[in-house]
């Protein structure tokens, strides 16, 4: 889970005339410039990224791979 600060309209169009926001899940990437809006993450961030690491690792693991 992904907690935002809560942005004023100035903030928000700041966001917005990046661009960054296009062709992402969400309108954001959490590692790039949302990120200074970001105050709350609760779990795996690399599954935020995109791959849950943590996750992936163990899946692989039980089923015999180093």
């Amino acid at each position: 889970m992904v907690g935002f600060a809560r942005l004023t309209p100035q903030q928000i169009n700041a966001y917005l005339a990046t661009g960054e926001w296009a062709q992402k899940a969400g309108g954001y990437a959490i590692q790039g410039a949302a990120a200074a809006f970001i105050n709350f993450l609760s779990g795996s961030y690399s599954g935020v990224v995109g791959l849950p690491l943590y996750e992936t690792s163990a899946l692989l693991t039980g089923l015999g791979y180093k």
